[in-house]
């Protein structure tokens, strides 16, 4: 018991995570750059991905066009195997569930979803954020347009109301993807 005659209250050990916030149209880089921890991405190396993947500096579909960043699932893909060779991202089936998630071999997730407003209809974006397991089980949202990373206290359910609502999941795993997500036990 505390001085003060209460239980002392239990507090979680505190994390630092490199977060960076969003800027323009950069989740992609954000969500990149939050998943590995480090400011491994620039605009500039987005744009050369994605000139790569399309020489066309004007109307290059893996971009917006006005520069802003808007990035596709194209250039997360080459992103990812440029920079770190040993992670690959695999895309969870929307039809199946978080319970068929292998825990163990989850590096961290990428998660991307419909952006609302009005600026969606003309940009037709969607919005990429990271949210990264600890250790103890806890998984914390790194999302851009949060001031801060925050814990989710109800991981499954955050995960399965995500793609309820049309969102997608890539699950980024160390070399071996294989186990990566269960096989369901009933149909889909």
């Amino acid at each position: 018991m505390g001085e003060n005659g209460s239980e002392m209250e239990k507090k979680e050990p505190e994390f630092i995570f490199y977060h960076e916030q969003q800027e323009l149209q950069m989740c992609l880089k954000h969500a990149l750059n939050n998943l590995l921890q480090r400011p491994a991405y620039t605009k500039e190396l987005l744009n050369d991905y994605c000139l790569h993947l399309d020489d066309r500096n004007w109307f290059n579909p893996h971009r917006s066009m006005l520069g802003l960043g808007n990035y596709d699932v194209n250039v997360l893909m080459l992103a990812l195997s440029s920079v770190e060779e040993d992670l690959t991202l695999v895309w969870f089936d929307s039809r199946l569930k978080y319970k068929n998630v292998n825990n163990e071999k989850v590096f961290g997730y990428i998660f991307n979803k419909p952006n609302t407003g009005l600026l969606s209809l003309i940009t037709r974006g969607r919005h990429w954020f990271t949210v990264l397991p600890i250790d103890d089980g806890r998984h914390y949202n790194l999302d851009s347009k949060l001031a801060r990373p925050e814990r989710i206290m109800d991981f499954p359910e955050f995960f399965n109301d995500h793609l309820a609502k049309g969102g997608e999941i890539l699950i980024a795993t160390k070399f071996e993807h294989d186990g990566v997500i269960k096989k369901p036990t009933e149909g889909i």
